[in-house]
């Protein structure tokens, strides 16, 4: 084993809430080449460390809390990733999130928290560099949402300073989507690491760190740093995403791509868009631009309500996926309680994409005479009826009656468990729901949400090079907007320019795109593993491949079996994969994957 020489301290650490104890793990330097950090780092630990066929909600599974070698440093925009088995899918979990949580990690001394076992009392986590102490969340925390969660460890650590990972109501009381929310604002949202966290009675963490990066070369390294956020800068595309936040592509994805998700993947035309798109958030709600770390896009936007039923209500929305899923998707067109709907599920701590996918699919089949009002307990879900989203997004995070039972399953247990068709209207690829962009009028979106080894997921790769892109900006752990797509054809240049001097690597682009596919190959084995997941598995609902778009600039546009046929068959190329959708021995072989031959 090598000592790392720069961005990387080469230990994590490892704390166990079963027995109350911690410890640091060394990790060699060529484990960190293998798989960078972030996902690839968590993807290598679920797939040599737990079991096969673990319970994804017993203690042995794990949470591990990711960063990159660019965390902590002068890189633009450099985020976390937790990676974890799913609780709600069954397989490879992660999650990606803006914030300072993951440079905080940095600064503590450590390139990663890897967190397992299961607290007998609810327990929260306070590390400050190399101290960790368990505290009581039973008196203090528990049954709070997550912003009182947030503001309470504050005040009690005395500290603004200090970063946070908290669940809310629907974390503790484990439904199947609940998220993970950082720094108030940020959720990782994606795939049931909050739900995780509730199993574990771990209510929250918190970080903070005194300390610094080492880098091998810094004027060569802070040169190529500079170099990279001019780049993200002055890319004329990323403008719009800097005055109007994701929330610009709201109108743009209605009115020109045809892509916006609307009444459940019915259709992707909703001229009321223009009620709570961006325009009108700039007109009636924002108040400041905001950023993650060392970020030149500052595409976060807050604001504040100023008037009405839900005055001084603050909060960080519309962003595009939260604004259509829980506006277009549910036939929202009234501005401040859809603001509230956003909110709400903060609050909660449930993901947003999930939440808004299964409200829209509910109204579907209470439109459609396979629900009544009676199985959601009375709670009148109709198309744009933002107060009973509200009472309902508060029954699903306290599992509060039938409605709230069944909703907090999410859409494919849920269709399973009514039956009578309900399946055919249940969206989501490999159990996981699908995000924003219908992939009739957006066919790049095919490719992330068939393909994508967590399921249902919009930030995979719209072809098969940028899967492998993705799996390193993931394991990086670095923003999309400042290094996926505005770099573009820069990559993987700008990428290594300051992996070497800041890690002493000699990083050429062949290593990049190979690190990228050996990832992504041992995603996919751990998910044959755990689930058997093959071709059979890489398609998208049958509803965007049968029913072509009714309306809007993409009007009779559909996934035609052929063209699912051609992404699969192109995907499986580039990684090297048989027809059946598995890597193959020879393959593994040549990606140093030999432990994952099975």
């Amino acid at each position: 084993m090598t000592t790392p020489r720069g961005g990387y301290f080469g230990k994590i650490l490892e704390i166990d809430l079963s027995t109350k104890k911690f410890k640091t793990r060394t990790i060699p330097d060529e484990v960190y080449r293998k798989y960078i950090g972030g996902s690839g780092l968590g993807a290598y630990f679920l797939y040599t460390d737990l079991k096969p066929n673990t319970d994804p909600r017993s203690k042995e599974n794990f949470i591990f809390m990711g960063t990159g070698p660019l965390n902590g440093t002068y890189c633009p925009a450099t985020r976390l990733s937790i990676a974890f088995k799913s609780p709600y899918t069954g397989i490879y979990g992660h999650s990606e999130v803006g914030g300072n949580f993951g440079n905080e990690i940095k600064w503590a001394g450590w390139d990663g928290f890897l967190i397992k076992g299961k607290s007998p009392e609810p327990v929260w986590l306070y590390i400050h560099n190399d101290k960790v102490e368990f505290r009581d969340a039973k008196q203090t925390l528990w049954g709070k949402d997550t912003y009182a969660t947030n503001d309470a460890i504050i005040t009690e650590l005395k500290d603004t300073d200090v970063r946070t990972i908290v669940i809310g109501p629907a974390g503790e009381n484990q439904v199947n989507y609940s998220a993970m929310i950082v720094d108030r604002f940020r959720a990782a949202g994606r795939s049931g690491g909050g739900t995780l966290m509730g199993s574990k009675n771990l209510k929250a963490v918190a970080v903070k760190g005194t300390g610094w990066v080492p880098v091998a070369d810094k004027d060569k390294f802070h040169d190529a740093a500079k170099k990279a956020k001019k780049l993200a800068v002055d890319l004329e595309a990323w403008q719009g995403i800097k005055r109007w936040g994701t929330a610009g592509l709201l109108e743009l994805k209605n009115f020109v791509s045809g892509s916006l998700v609307t009444r459940n993947f019915q259709t992707t035309w909703y001229p009321d868009i223009v009620e709570i798109g961006a325009e009108q958030a700039g007109r009636e709600f924002w108040k400041r631009h905001q950023s993650c770390p060392n970020c030149p896009v500052h595409c976060m936007k807050v604001g504040v309500i100023r008037g009405g039923d839900y005055s001084g209500l603050i909060a960080e929305a519309p962003e595009y996926e939260t604004g259509t899923m829980l506006g277009s998707n549910c036939g929202v067109a009234d501005f401040d309680p859809y603001v509230k709907t956003i909110e709400m599920c903060d609050a909660m701590g449930v993901d947003t994409i999930s939440m808004g996918n299964v409200l829209g699919y509910t109204m579907e089949l209470i439109e459609r005479g396979i629900l009544s009002y009676k199985d959601v307990d009375g709670v009148k879900l109709e198309w744009g009826d933002s107060e009973a989203m509200v009472e309902m997004i508060r029954k699903v995070a306290h599992k509060e009656g039938k409605g709230g039972k069944l909703l907090a399953l999410g859409v494919k247990q849920m269709g399973e468990k009514i039956g009578k068709g309900a399946e055919y209207y249940a969206i989501h690829v490999k159990g996981q729901e699908l995000a924003a962009h219908d992939p009739r009028g957006d066919k790049g979106r095919g490719y992330s949400y068939a393909l994508g080894q967590r399921g249902g997921c919009h930030h995979e790769g719209t072809d098969p090079k940028k899967h492998a892109q993705w799996a390193m900006l993931n394991s990086l752990v670095m923003c999309s907007f400042v290094g996926g797509y505005p770099w573009g054809k820069y990559t993987p240049d700008v990428f290594t320019a300051m992996l070497n001097p800041l890690c002493g690597w000699n990083m050429t682009g062949e290593e990049y795109w190979t690190t990228g596919k050996r990832i992504i190959t041992l995603e996919r084995c751990y998910n044959r593993r755990e689930a058997g997941v093959s071709r059979k598995d890489d398609v998208l609902p049958k509803r965007l491949m049968t029913e072509k778009l009714p309306e809007g600039p993409k009007k009779g546009a559909v996934v035609s079996p052929e063209e699912m046929k051609k992404m699969q068959d192109d995907y499986y190329a580039y990684f090297s994969w048989g027809d059946d959708g598995l890597p193959t021995k020879e393959t593994l072989k040549n990606l140093g994957l030999e432990f994952a031959i099975g």
